[in-house]
């Protein structure tokens, strides 16, 4: 399974997280505080909700029946980047960039080419014109000098049949591609390459 579709690290059914939701919901904020600060490892856990209330209004009073379970913020913020946000969306149905918008997404995103490369790979088969060249700073194109020559290869050769099969298989599946992925019988590699997982130069 994807370090972006990881399970939580203390699950809804786990013994520490039905304690806590107790304690919550009794305001014992003494048996909050000792369940958090001494027997979760690490303690820099987050707590996920079922809905969006508390983004909406923070001082508002939950349920305990929201808290779906406990993630490290490590975790938590591997998810906010650029990279698992884009990859985070096209493994849960959303249409990809606008073909004829792709070289304003190059130009903007040009010093994350993790994003460009998963951006592509969602893609059957996107012309490459030698002209988006120009859109690419030149010390950005050194840096990621590997990448960047394996976009523009692409210019004048079709992208390979494995690529083309993990499209057949992510428009069979569409939206549940974050599900039914990991369910497959393939090694955890293949189900990454699946999920859009950056290999860093493209085929």
């Amino acid at each position: 399974m994807s370090s972006w579709d990881s399970p939580p690290d203390y699950p809804l059914s786990s013994d520490i997280v039905r304690r806590l939701k107790s304690a919550l919901a009794t305001g014992d904020k003494d048996t909050v505080q000792k369940l958090i600060c001494t027997e979760m490892e690490p303690v820099d856990a987050v707590i996920e909700l079922a809905n969006d209330d508390w983004m909406k209004e923070p001082s508002a009073e939950l349920p305990t029946g929201v808290l779906l379970g406990l993630w490290t913020l490590e975790y938590k913020r591997e998810l906010t980047t650029p990279l698992r946000t884009v990859q985070v969306l096209l493994n849960h149905g959303s249409r990809s960039v606008w073909p004829d918008a792709f070289p304003k997404v190059l130009r903007t995103c040009a010093q994350v080419p993790e994003v460009i490369e998963v951006l592509f790979n969602s893609y059957t088969q996107l012309p490459v014109s030698e002209s988006w060249r120009e859109t690419i700073p030149e010390e950005v194109y050194q840096m990621h000098k590997p990448f960047y020559r394996s976009l523009f290869a692409l210019a004048h050769t079709p992208r390979c049949l494995q690529h083309l099969c993990r499209c057949t298989i992510r428009k069979l599946f569409g939206k549940e591609s974050v599900h039914l992925v990991p369910q497959l019988p393939l090694p955890e590699t293949l189900q990454n390459y699946l999920l859009l997982e950056p290999e860093g130069v493209l085929r």
